[in-house]
C-alpha cells in the first residue's frame, strides 16, 4: 500500500491500532463476562436476585435517568416521519428505535441494579446489553427477563401485539434480520417490514413502557420523560 506523504501512514496506523485496541477491548471484556457475569445470573441464583431486586432499585433508576427514551422516541419519529416515501430507511430508523428501547428503556435498568458495585455496574451493563438480541448472553437475557416479570408484569419473550400471532420478540428478532440484509447485504426489504417496524417500536415505547412506570408508581409525560412527581392539578400523578 502506498501513501500520498507521511502524514497519511500515520493516520492508517493510528486507526489500525485504534481498531486492534477496540477488538482487544471487546474480546476481554466478553471473555470476562462469560467467566465472572453469568454469575449474577445463574438459574441457582434466581430466586435471591428476585428476592434483593427491589421494585425500589429500579424505580430509583428510572428517575436518576428521566429521558433515558429520549434516542428511541426520536429514532421512531423519524422513521415515521420517513413514511410512507423512503420505506427502507425508515426501517433502519425504526429497527434502531427498538433497539434502544429495549436495551436502554427496559434491559439497562434491570441489569445495572444488579451489579451491587458502582464502578462495575456500567462495564457489566454495557457488556450485557451491548448486542439487543443477546447473542451468546441469551442465558442471561433470560434471567433479566424474569426479573422484569416480577417487577413489571412484562414478559418480553411471550408478549404479543394486539392482532398479531407472534411474540414481540419474534418481531424484533424477524425486524433486525431483515434490517441487517437491507444495510449490510444491499437487499430490498420486503413490503410492509417498514410499517411492521414502526408498530413494534411503538409498541415498546407507547404500550410496555408507560405499563413498566406505572407498575412503580411512576408516570410519563408526554415526551417519555419519567416522573414520580404527584401533581397539583390532578391531586395524583398522571
Amino acid at each position: 500500500m502506498s501513501y500520498d506523504d507521511e502524514d497519511d501512514a500515520d493516520q492508517y496506523w493510528d486507526a489500525q491500532q485504534e481498531a486492534a485496541a477496540e477488538a482487544a477491548y471487546d474480546e476481554m471484556g466478553e471473555k470476562w463476562a462469560r467467566e465472572n457475569a453469568y454469575d449474577l445470573f445463574r438459574e441457582e441464583h434466581h430466586e435471591e436476585a428476585i428476592s434483593e431486586f427491589t421494585s425500589e432499585r429500579l424505580q430509583s433508576y428510572y428517575l436518576k435517568h428521566p429521558d433515558l427514551a429520549a434516542p428511541a422516541r426520536n429514532s421512531l419519529l423519524y422513521a415515521q416521519s420517513l413514511m410512507p416515501a423512503f420505506p427502507q430507511a425508515a426501517l433502519v430508523f425504526a429497527v434502531t428505535a427498538t433497539e434502544l428501547a429495549v436495551k436502554n428503556v427496559l434491559l439497562k435498568p434491570i441489569v445495572f441494579g444488579l451489579v451491587h458495585a458502582e464502578n462495575l455496574a456500567s462495564f457489566v451493563t454495557e457488556l450485557t446489553t451491548k448486542h439487543t438480541g443477546m447473542g451468546r448472553f441469551q442465558k442471561m437475557f433470560t434471567e433479566i427477563n424474569n426479573i422484569l416479570v416480577e417487577v413489571s408484569g412484562i414478559d418480553l419473550k411471550e408478549y404479543k401485539r394486539v392482532g398479531s400471532a407472534k411474540t414481540l420478540w419474534q418481531e424484533i428478532t424477524e425486524a433486525q434480520t431483515v434490517r441487517n440484509g437491507v444495510v449490510h447485504e444491499g437487499k430490498n426489504a420486503s413490503d410492509g417490514a417498514a410499517d411492521l417496524a414502526i408498530s413494534v417500536a411503538t409498541t415498546l415505547l407507547d404500550d410496555l413502557f408507560p405499563q413498566v412506570v406505572q407498575n412503580l408508581g411512576l408516570h410519563l409525560h408526554d415526551s417519555l420523560t419519567v416522573c414520580g412527581s404527584v401533581h397539583r392539578e390532578t391531586g395524583a400523578a398522571r
